[in-house]
């Protein structure tokens, strides 16, 4: 599959972290950003649970600070 990366307010897979399910916008619209902001704000949350969980077992483990 063949992208312009040089297309602006285009919705496409990150081109170097693609494989962790990223994606990017080049100079994306108001509107495609006002879409993108649910996304956004669900994946920073998914990101602190993740990370808290984390930080929880490691604490549990080993006594982390």
């Amino acid at each position: 599959m063949s992208y312009d990366f040089i297309a602006k307010d285009v919705i496409m897979l990150h081109p170097v972290y693609a494989w962790m399910g990223w994606i990017c916008v080049l100079s994306p619209y108001e509107t495609t950003f006002e879409s993108l902001k649910t996304y956004i704000r669900e994946y920073y949350k998914y990101a602190k649970e993740t990370f808290g969980k984390r930080r929880l077992r490691c604490m549990l483990i080993s006594n982390c600070s």
